[in-house]
């Protein structure tokens, strides 16, 4: 039995630390790191979302069509985020944030895939608040630029540690990382 087999059987477990495949002793977890610039960087775990799931073993067994570029979102919702999100109902479900300067959402600028993982942790989203008085409250890894799009697939999204306040000019950095490990 395969990754793929094994989460359309259902044969999956949510944990703290990720997505565990039992039968094949994967676990898969990602993080965001966010920092208001000039503040210390917090890091938050996310949810790979089921539609994330999905989109990552579809294209692990050729099912399904690689998409080149990943995007950042952000989100200004008091929510929990949920394994049912899709990119679809992300921007109704989360509340998406669009009061930064960027015309679109910010690139997903990822590293090799190394030790199965990857990162966009030496080259982080920036986010340039254009409205004083700002919340931002989460983040998520979406595979459409457009800001509010409800295209594309949603990988994962996760909610910050503490909201993030911010004023015109002020500047937010996002990373995000995700791994699968042999446990």
């Amino acid at each position: 039995m395969d990754i793929r087999d094994e989460y359309v059987a259902g044969e999956f477990d949510r944990t703290e630390e990720g997505i565990y495949f039992p039968n094949s002793g994967v676990l898969a977890k990602g993080i965001f790191t966010v920092s208001k610039r000039g503040e210390e960087e917090e890091i938050s775990e996310n949810l790979v979302v089921d539609e994330g799931l999905d989109y990552i073993l579809g294209t692990a067994v050729g099912a399904t069509s690689v998409l080149s570029n990943w995007y950042i979102a952000t989100f200004s919702g008091d929510v929990t985020v949920l394994s049912t999100w899709t990119a679809a109902n992300f921007t109704a479900s989360a509340t998406e944030w669009t009061s930064y300067d960027e015309a679109t959402r910010v690139v997903w600028s990822r590293g090799s895939v190394a030790s199965g993982g990857v990162d966009s942790f030496a080259s982080k989203a920036t986010f340039t608040s254009s409205s004083d008085t700002q919340t931002v409250r989460g983040a998520a890894l979406i595979s459409a630029s457009a800001k509010s799009a409800v295209s594309g697939k949603l990988m994962a999204a996760s909610r910050f540690p503490s909201d993030k306040s911010l004023d015109t000019g002020e500047i937010l950095d996002i990373g995000y990382g995700l791994q699968l490990t042999a446990v």
